[in-house]
């Protein structure tokens, strides 16, 4: 078993990690501002392989949907940057089980942390690639995805459509709202930037306290994620608009993309 170090000493960008206090300020909220989504769980049991298989979840959070694909006998490992989300995941973590594996670590450099061809999946969920805001960090993600991946091994990826988003223009998102928080999100456009700001308000309830961050996120398109996507020699690729499994239309608000490792 591959335990994680924390990667202090390696080379980063500081925009990256810029996003660090944004979800540290947020994440004992986490899992009420997006609980377990049943219908994620039924897509991967869909793209995963077979039970056994070896899957990296980039962009754990808190680890809800680390927990459930552990629970269908999946080896899984999860990783996130923010170290309230990892130990908030390690303390629900039960001592008599192996998995899933957390720890921090910086999903930039997961080539440097495990084997190559170690996982037969790797997914990143909730947006999480774009918090890297330059097509170098990106790609360095996406090759070491590629050689951490097996012969055969599939990659999910899912972010928001932001061609769409650019092109309406979409300035906010839907609001959150249930018994324990209201979260409120908005984008903030610069000229032609691809970079926008997206701005949030959590407020908890019933105490009625307010979380004001912004944090910087890159608007990739499919196009241009695809194209990097097949730079680093993925192929295969499906577009879906929902984990529902419904096809990508010009106006699906969430973009999911599945691409494989061709066979050696």
């Amino acid at each position: 078993m591959y335990e994680l170090n924390t990667l202090n000493n390696y080379p980063h960008t500081k925009h990256y990690f810029m996003t660090e206090s944004f979800y540290t300020s947020i994440a004992t909220h986490y899992q009420h501002i997006f609980p377990l989504n049943s219908q994620q769980i039924d897509f991967l049991r869909l793209v995963l392989p077979y039970n056994g298989a070896r899957v990296l979840d980039v962009g754990c959070a808190t680890g809800d949907l680390a927990f459930a694909l552990a629970h269908f006998g999946f080896p899984i490992w999860g990783i996130d940057f923010d170290d309230q989300m990892i130990r908030i995941a390690q303390n629900t973590k039960s001592e008599e089980v192996m998995f899933p594996v957390f720890g921090k670590l910086d999903m930039r450099f997961i080539d440097q942390q495990y084997p190559e061809s170690f996982f037969d999946t790797i997914i990143c969920f909730g947006n999480t690639l774009v918090h890297l805001l330059t097509d170098e960090d990106i790609q360095a993600f996406i090759n070491a995805a590629f050689k951490t991946l097996a012969p055969e091994g599939k990659l999910t990826i899912q972010i928001l459509n932001y061609k769409y988003i650019l092109n309406k223009p979409i300035k906010s998102l839907p609001i959150i709202e249930n018994e324990h928080v209201r979260f409120e999100r908005n984008y903030e456009f610069t000229n032609d930037s691809d970079v926008i700001d997206f701005n949030t308000t959590l407020t908890l309830k019933p105490s009625g306290q307010e979380i004001k961050n912004t944090v910087k996120l890159y608007a990739i398109t499919q196009s241009k994620l695809q194209e990097m996507l097949k730079d680093a020699g993925f192929g295969a690729f499906e577009f879906y608009g929902s984990f529902a499994g419904e096809p990508l239309q010009e106006n699906s608000l969430p973009l999911i993309i599945t691409c494989q490792k061709a066979k050696e």
